[in-house]
């Protein structure tokens, strides 16, 4: 059977078909190109904030690692913008190090992680999709695990968070007004040290 067109009811399927895998692969692209787009904007972040931490390395407490909380404190950068979605990067589990004269930038924005990077070849970085860290050990093969720390009074935690060690000492200094280094010289004290540890997943990105 013929339409006024003169197509029988199998071709004009047939170009639906057609049609909507072109505008599928055209969302597609879009998309991805946006996607990419992104993940460049993120990786220059890193860079900066690299930048930042590596030429004011004297204002910080240690000058081996670097939160990007520490930075934001002492104003050495502003909040980093999330360019996934609203808000900012992760200022807790974004982080620089310094390892024997090198620098590895680690930033987390939205489920987005990129990890001690040094950004020699900004094509080469490697970046994970990672779920927020939890008690409960998710499913899966690409599980990541970390011990995090946090303190008590009277039985109730000061932090409204677990912190990496390094990140955690920095807020208890704050918080008390003392000058450790580790959780380990935490030692009768204002609070009672306490760490459990956290899962989450940590997928690399194809």
């Amino acid at each position: 059977m013929k339409n006024n067109m003169g197509f029988g009811k199998f071709e004009v399927l047939t170009m639906i078909v057609i049609l909507m895998g072109i505008f599928s692969f055209i969302g597609y692209t879009v998309i991805q190109g946006a996607n990419n787009q992104k993940l460049t904007t993120m990786k220059k972040s890193g860079v900066a904030f690299s930048n930042a931490v590596s030429t004011n390395i004297d204002s910080f407490h240690y000058t081996n690692v670097v939160y990007l909380k520490e930075a934001i404190d002492e104003r050495v950068i502003s909040n980093i913008k999330n360019p996934f979605g609203g808000g900012y990067c992760d200022a807790t589990q974004s982080r620089v190090d310094l390892e024997g004269g090198n620098t590895y930038t680690t930033l987390k924005c939205g489920e987005y992680l990129i990890e001690k990077s040094s950004f020699n070849d900004m094509k080469a970085v490697d970046v994970y999709k990672v779920s927020e860290w939890s008690l409960s050990k998710p499913e899966g093969d690409e599980i990541e695990e970390r011990e995090l720390y946090n303190c008590e009074e009277n039985g109730e935690e000061v932090f409204d968070q677990y912190y990496d060690e390094l990140l955690f000492v920095y807020e208890y200094n704050k918080q008390y007004g003392t000058d450790v280094y580790f959780a380990k010289d935490i030692k009768g004290g204002s609070c009672d040290v306490v760490s459990k540890t956290f899962y989450r997943t940590h997928v690399k990105e194809k």
